[in-house]
């Protein structure tokens, strides 16, 4: 159990797990994270796709890669704290507690982002004008308008989705503008802007004649084959739907369907496309302790620097007060 302890209260473990939470959070990066198993089919190579969807790479922040490491430095900073704090009780000098204030900062911003990686609620959509959509049980969204605005090079400047917002049947905002790194903020809820598509949607006919829709990114089994949705392309003064035939993790084919053209058990019917604004709805429970947190750590390191620098004062008046301190 002594073991166990100075295990965990080590400062050369507190090292290896930051470098370690830090390295495998920056390899996170490079793969985008959420998406349907289908994107990292077509993005990927099969060992690659394998290597990450078997560690859970794909949402890493939920996974036991991430979250063993993290419950550990959890761990760590706990011990440390608390057998900082009960020497500090015991000793006679002047009690400094910012910095067990920092480490319980650190405990509540870790735990926070547990909250967040457990509970944290995500919901992307997309809206084309005049649509209405519903947020909560209180809250619905109008798109009025959207904007995309481009730089003189044509670069993308920004992206603006005005909306009005209703909370319970009720106007609440008119023609809120919710911009890329500025969301509109609800009570237990905030809308990003994420992105904007020139959005293709397929119709296709099954044998019965029942009508299935579906768009770019999404596919269908066919006895072994999956056929994804790739793009739309224009050929000549038509349309065509190009799929991507995979067996297993293996690309094996492509095929461009025009309307009216069967594949596998479904008929193209029909492709239509429109202007459409990407949005995402996010309710991060976790962002609370996270802000508390933040205040916390600020708190622990303002007290810590002024004891400090309040004691160093203090040790220059009491060395020049004393008879070596002054000048014969």
């Amino acid at each position: 159990m002594i073991a166990l302890y100075r295990f965990f209260k080590s400062v050369r473990l507190a090292i290896v797990l930051i470098l370690v939470i830090t390295a495998l959070s920056l390899l996170s990066t490079l793969v985008p994270q959420g998406r349907d198993d289908a994107f990292y089919r077509e993005k990927y190579s099969p060992a690659l796709h394998g290597l990450i969807t078997t560690l859970d790479f794909n949402h890493f922040f939920n996974s036991l890669l991430f979250l063993a490491p993290v419950g550990m430095f959890m761990m760590n900073l706990g011990v440390c704290a608390v057998d900082r704090l009960a020497r500090r009780l015991r000793m006679k000098s002047e009690k400094r507690f910012g910095p067990d204030i920092v480490h319980l900062a650190l405990l509540v911003l870790i735990a926070g982002g547990l909250i967040t990686a457990f509970a944290r609620e995500e919901k992307d959509f997309s809206m084309s004008q005049g649509q209405e959509t519903t947020l909560t049980s209180h809250y619905a969204i109008k798109l009025l308008s959207f904007e995309f605005l481009k730089y003189a090079n044509g670069s993308p400047r920004a992206w603006i989705s005005t909306v009005d917002v209703y909370r319970d049947g009720v106007l609440e905002a008119a023609a809120f503008p919710i911009r890329v790194n500025h969301p509109l903020r609800l009570k237990g809820v905030a809308v990003y802007q994420t992105t904007y598509e020139n959005q293709a949607t397929l119709l296709f006919k099954d044998g019965s004649g029942a009508e299935v829709s579906a768009r770019i990114g999404q596919g269908f089994e066919d006895g072994d084959s999956f056929w994804y949705i790739a793009d739309v392309v224009e050929e000549g003064a038509s349309q065509k739907a190009l799929f991507r035939e995979y067996k297993g993790n293996e690309l094996v084919s492509m095929r461009k369907l025009a309307v009216t053209e069967s594949l596998g058990p479904y008929t193209l019917a029909g492709i239509s496309q429109k202007m459409v604004t990407g949005l995402r709805a996010v309710n991060d429970p976790g962002f609370i302790p996270v802000l508390v947190g933040v205040a916390l750590l600020a708190f622990g390191l303002a007290l810590t620097f002024l004891q400090k620098n309040g004691r160093g004062e203090a040790a220059k008046k009491a060395e020049s007060a004393s008879p070596k301190g002054k000048s014969a």
